[in-house]
């Protein structure tokens, strides 16, 4: 929010920029940062994914970090600044290299008209395009395929990162008509509603964070989908789906490996994306806890695991 004074005076703004500059393998583990750290919405600047018909393979904007950002109340600002600050220094860097946090000001108009001019229409899997709201539905068929149409900032999974990229492949890949779909870890809803648009007779998302709940529901109303989306975990003794979708990351995933299993009918697939491609003992962990894997999709450091309940 912005206050004009008088004329000749400056506008002061109430609301900082802040800024994460990191490796592009890091994008998606500080943008998590930033909203555990109560960042009302996320954005990466720096990656570009240009795709040639059903082949989509990112390709860096440039050579030198990303830059994962949110517009931030200026009160809390500086906390939240050292916060996560400490939070990179632990998690980010002994990982991915360097990542330094920064603080500016903004104009919030500039910041809204900066960010709709990097997000456009993109190929995220072979015949789905995800597309902001404010493109015009010409601009977006330019791409081919479905478009979903998302509102990005508000939760993660927009198609801009390769572990929301394979997660979707892998899914839509064993994906049937008619299936029953659980998505965990929601986020903005493209997994679900990407199921929805091709086929799926049934939804149900779930997410602990409320922004993304709210995002959620937003895709499915704006997409003209209904399911089912619910702040919280997936409940006890929820009935067995036919897909569950948990792109999370290979350390969320471990412990719940065992309760993703009984999500799933006999048969049925869970995907599991968000893991690493150096994580070489994730695999055997999943066929430990009785999964079977029914195939892999890839993608720079990044790896979804499809696997199936014998």
């Amino acid at each position: 929010m912005t206050r004009a004074s008088s004329a000749g005076s400056r506008t002061r703004s109430a609301e900082l920029r802040l800024e994460v500059s990191c490796a592009q393998e890091a994008v998606e583990a500080v943008a998590e940062i930033l909203r555990e750290q109560g960042a009302p919405g996320v954005a990466i600047e720096g990656l570009t994914w240009p795709v040639s018909g059903d082949d989509v393979s990112p390709l860096p904007s440039s050579e030198g970090p990303a830059r994962v950002f949110s517009v931030v109340p200026a009160r809390g600002a500086q906390a939240m600044h050292r916060a996560v600050q400490e939070e990179i220094r632990r998690r980010i860097a002994p990982i991915f290299g360097p990542a330094r946090a920064a603080l500016s000001q903004v104009s919030a108009a500039d910041w809204v008209e900066n960010y709709r001019r990097t997000v456009r229409p993109a190929l995220v899997a072979p015949g789905l395009v995800v597309a902001p709201p404010w493109v015009d539905e010409a601009q977006a068929r330019t791409e081919g395929g479905r478009i979903l149409w998302i509102e990005p900032g508000a939760a993660f999974g927009t198609g801009d990162h390769p572990s929301t990229r394979t997660t979707l492949r892998a899914g839509l890949a064993v994906l049937r008509a008619g299936d029953d779909v659980i998505d965990l870890g929601c986020g903005t809803g493209i997994l679900g509603a990407a199921a929805l648009l091709h086929g799926a007779g049934r939804l149900r998302a779930y997410d602990l964070d409320l922004m993304a709940v709210k995002a959620s529901r937003d895709t499915l109303r704006r997409n003209g989908l209904q399911g089912s989306v619910r702040r919280g975990p997936l409940p006890p003794g929820a009935r067995p789906a036919d897909l569950v979708f948990a792109n999370l990351s290979g350390s969320a995933l471990r412990p719940l490996l065992l309760a993703l299993l009984r999500a799933v009918r006999p048969g049925g697939h869970v995907v599991l994306g968000g893991v690493l491609r150096e994580d070489e003992g994730f695999e055997a962990a999943c066929m430990a806890a009785g999964f079977t894997l029914a195939l892999r999709e890839t993608e720079g450091d990044w790896q979804a695991l499809c696997c199936q309940r014998p």
